[in-house]
């Protein structure tokens, strides 16, 4: 089969392989990949930002069909439409596993990163692992359900959308461009979005289709401002930082409402930032981390999906081969994607 590969840590070093089939174990399955979405994380890996493993395939954003399961294996047969959670090798003993959050146990091996992913032909998981989708639903909609976890793992179960609350999203991108609509259908009055110039032509016209009452852009309108004028000066109930940028993130912290609430999606690209602590601490603000997403959310994000709850079908703008992935991670790294899907 053909997959992309990670033969070392420096920039650029990915290539199509001819890789074997992958053998299964008993508790495994061998899935056919459809649809693999190209993660923000998959372009920092490409450009060396990101330590993974080496000679690993990376993808982990899939949708595909099962085609072959092993002895053991009594949940899905073949021929069924899947998913796929990511949390290999998890212990299922330890504070995090026991309190639902898999994710966050210290055993637990990302397909993608240290494991190989979905950037292939075929792919094997652990049955535990796949959800299963209706005809209806088409694969490259069903690759958005990973992105979308994370979204709602951070913003409806950790931080939790209030009904009438005034939201602001930093960052158009994929992520937030599922966190605004999140936000609108979960109950909030406005949704903000904000970028910046680049973002200007693709990224927030969309955000105005899929639902944001208003869209700013930083560096030309004077966003703090026009969110204090929008509030009567008290300030915005809910910001949600999925841009990893200090300037973003010291914004939402200035223009939160006292006992205000921040989502915090984006990475940025340096360990340390320089945050304005002060101003969190004196609002009395709850500053809210996540990272990765529970079980429970890939439930709540597939049935959104199925139900056409989340537009993500005008968010692909590129589908691709596996052959192309280099032109597309480049065109992604320039902004000129919003979402681009990969078709092994």
């Amino acid at each position: 089969m053909k997959a992309i590969v990670r033969t070392s840590l420096e920039p650029g070093c990915m290539e199509i392989q001819e890789r074997p089939i992958p053998e299964i174990a008993e508790d495994e399955v061998l899935i056919k990949v459809k649809a693999v979405g190209v993660c923000g994380t998959d372009l920092h890996i490409y450009n060396g930002n990101v330590v993974t493993g080496t000679d690993v395939v990376i993808g982990h954003e899939l949708s595909g069909v099962i085609d072959k399961v092993g002895a053991k294996v009594t949940k899905v047969k073949p021929g069924e439409r899947v998913v796929s959670r990511l949390n290999v090798g998890v212990c299922g003993t330890c504070k995090a596993c026991l309190s639902g959050n898999p994710q966050m146990c210290e055993h637990r091996t990302c397909p993608g990163h240290w494991v190989d992913g979905a950037f292939a032909e075929y792919m094997k998981i652990d049955e535990k692992q796949l959800l299963t989708f209706s005809d209806d639903l088409s694969f490259e909609e069903a690759a958005f359900t990973e992105p979308m976890a994370c979204v709602a793992t951070a913003l409806l179960e950790r931080t939790k959308v209030m009904p009438e609350d005034i939201v602001v999203v930093f960052g158009p991108g994929p992520i937030g461009l599922l966190a605004a609509q999140m936000a609108k259908i979960y109950g909030a009055s406005k949704v903000i979005v904000v970028g910046t110039a680049p973002d200007k032509e693709l990224r927030l016209p969309l955000a105005k289709k899929l639902g944001a009452d208003i869209t700013l852009v930083s560096g030309e309108d004077d966003v703090e401002k026009i969110l204090s004028d929008l509030t009567n000066g008290e300030g915005i109930d809910l910001a949600v930082d999925c841009s990893g940028a200090a300037p973003a993130i010291n914004s939402c912290l200035r223009m939160l409402r006292k006992l205000g609430r921040m989502c915090v999606i984006g990475l940025p690209g340096r360990r340390e930032i320089p945050i304005e602590w002060k101003t969190a601490a004196e609002k009395s603000l709850e500053v809210i981390f996540s990272y990765s997403s529970t079980p429970t959310s890939w439930n709540t994000c597939l049935s959104m999906l199925e139900r056409g709850a989340i537009d993500v079908k005008s968010m692909i703008s590129h589908k691709v081969g596996l052959e192309d992935f280099k032109e597309v991670f480049a065109a992604t790294g320039r902004g000129e994607v919003i979402k681009a899907i990969i078709e092994p």
